[in-house]
This record gives structure tokens, C-alpha cells and sequence, in this order.
């Protein structure tokens, strides 16, 4: 019999093999330097546009960095050309080529592999740093994704990993007010589905979504030595396309809310924690 874990798991093989991430915002043919290249520019400069003052890539030079979860390679390559040695793991093989192939286009090189987070097939005190973002709330068994995180850190390394924030605006106005409450989609399913549903395919395939509270995250990472918690993005319907997200990039809407997101409402927790 099949575990429920396994299930998600596979569900979220489905989910990257059939869109991978970013995909819908170009027109260009998948694995092309143009298609990778408009992705990040979407990411960095209208989507995340706080990321790299966030993240800082150019303090990992010389280190020796694990990612958890590469997608489709942007942050990856990031971290390549910040001068990291790098590896990078995915449970979805699809990702993994398109991460080789964004790397290679660029003349980079990384160590990438097929593996899953709550197993990591390196020996303990391995990396300097393990990065993840987005990916770890999608595992069923978040808890032991990180203690394998602890595990492969050396002795004050640093995990630098982002989860969806329950307690965030984008979750409590724009999902749960707005589209679960507003427009009546609590007639017809759960909110557990509706929350599944931030990541559905066109084809129906919901991944496991899990949201965590700050007081959940710092339990989480417990065993870590320092832990620190910021939260980024206020979650605003930017990736629904490039004109909408320009427009909203320019109100006044836009700095309001994320100067909230940046103070303890942002969709995302990112957490940082020190072995």
C-alpha cells in the first residue's frame, strides 16, 4: 500500500515535471537561455524585487553550499556566479535537467542529483550553508527535511530556508477573505484544497501546500544554536502576468503593503539558522 507521503511526493513530481516553475511567464521553448533568462528577470526585478538585498548570494563565495529544491536553476545559477561550490538536489528529475541546462548555458557547473529532502544522500557535517526556498512546505515531513539540514551542516553552518507564513496578508486577505470567503469557494471545498490549490497545474494536480506560524517555524529549527525569523513579500497578484505586475510595482498600494510584509505579515518566513 502506497503512504500518504508518498502520494504528495509524487503529486509534486507530477506538478514540476508538467509545469515547471516560472514557465507560464515566458513564451519562449523551455531550456532556452532566453526562457531561463525571462524568468529570473520576472523573479528578481517584478515578483521578488527585495530578493537579493534579502539574500545576499555574494557572502557564500568559497563556500560550500548545498540547495535544497533547484527548480529550474535561478537561484542556483545565482549562487554559482556569487562563486559557491555548489550542489543541488530536486525530487523532480525534470528540474534537475533544466537546472543542468540553465548552469551550462551560462558556463557554470554544479553537482545536481535526483534526492529527496527528508533523505539527503550526503555524510554529516558536509556544507557551509544549505539553502532552500519555497520547497521545504511542500514536504510531508517538513520536520525531518530540516533535522536532515541540521544533520549535513557543519558546526556553525547556516540553513537559510523561506516557508509560506500563515499569519501573513496575502494568506488572510487575498486566500482565505477574497477568494475562499468572498467568492464563495468555501461552498465547494475545503480550505485545506483551496490552500493546495496556490500551486495547482492546469491539469488539476494539487502538491502538498503547508503554511507555518512564526511560533512553528522557531519549533521547527529548534536544535539550531541561533535562529533568526524576518518575513518578505506581500503577496500581491504580480505573477499573474508582467503589465499587472508592473502597475502594481508602481502604486502606492504596492509600498504599503510591503513595508507590512516586511514587518511581520510577508508571505514568506525566512528563516535563518546557525548550527
Amino acid at each position: 500500500m502506497i503512504s500518504d507521503s508518498n502520494i504528495y511526493k509524487q503529486k509534486s513530481i507530477e506538478q514540476w515535471t508538467k509545469h515547471p516553475i516560472g514557465a507560464h511567464l515566458t513564451k519562449y521553448p523551455e531550456g532556452t537561455k532566453e526562457f531561463f533568462d525571462e524568468i529570473a528577470d520576472f523573479r528578481y526585478k517584478i515578483e521578488f524585487s527585495w530578493f537579493k538585498s534579502t539574500f545576499k548570494f555574494n557572502q557564500y563565495k568559497n563556500k560550500k553550499v548545498l540547495e535544497v529544491g533547484v527548480g529550474d536553476g535561478i537561484d542556483h545559477l545565482e549562487l554559482a556566479k556569487a562563486g559557491a561550490s555548489l550542489t543541488g538536489i530536486d525530487i523532480t528529475p525534470k528540474s534537475i535537467e533544466l537546472t543542468q541546462k540553465n548552469l551550462e548555458l551560462h558556463g557554470y557547473k554544479s553537482d545536481l542529483l535526483v534526492a529527496d529532502a527528508e533523505d539527503l544522500p550526503f555524510k554529516d557535517n558536509t556544507f557551509d550553508v544549505v539553502y532552500s526556498f519555497g520547497v521545504l512546505h511542500h514536504t510531508p515531513d517538513t520536520q525531518k527535511a530540516i533535522d536532515e539540514i541540521y544533520r549535513v551542516l557543519k558546526t556553525q553552518g547556516k540553513a537559510v530556508i523561506s516557508l509560506y507564513h500563515k499569519n501573513s496578508l496575502s494568506f488572510w486577505l487575498f486566500v482565505f477573505l477574497y477568494d475562499f470567503i468572498l467568492k464563495g469557494k468555501f461552498l465547494r471545498m475545503s480550505l485545506k484544497d483551496r490552500v493546495s490549490s496556490i500551486e495547482k497545474g492546469g491539469d488539476e494536480t494539487k502538491p502538498l501546500v503547508k503554511l507555518f506560524t512564526k511560533r512553528q517555524a522557531k519549533k521547527l529549527f529548534s536544535q539550531f544554536r541561533k535562529v533568526k525569523i524576518i518575513t518578505r513579500h506581500a503577496g500581491l497578484p504580480t505573477s499573474s502576468g508582467r503589465k499587472l505586475g508592473k502597475i502594481l510595482n508602481l502604486t502606492p498600494v504596492k509600498n504599503f503593503f510591503e513595508f507590512l510584509a516586511n514587518n511581520g505579515f510577508g508571505w514568506y518566513l525566512i528563516i535563518e539558522a546557525e548550527k
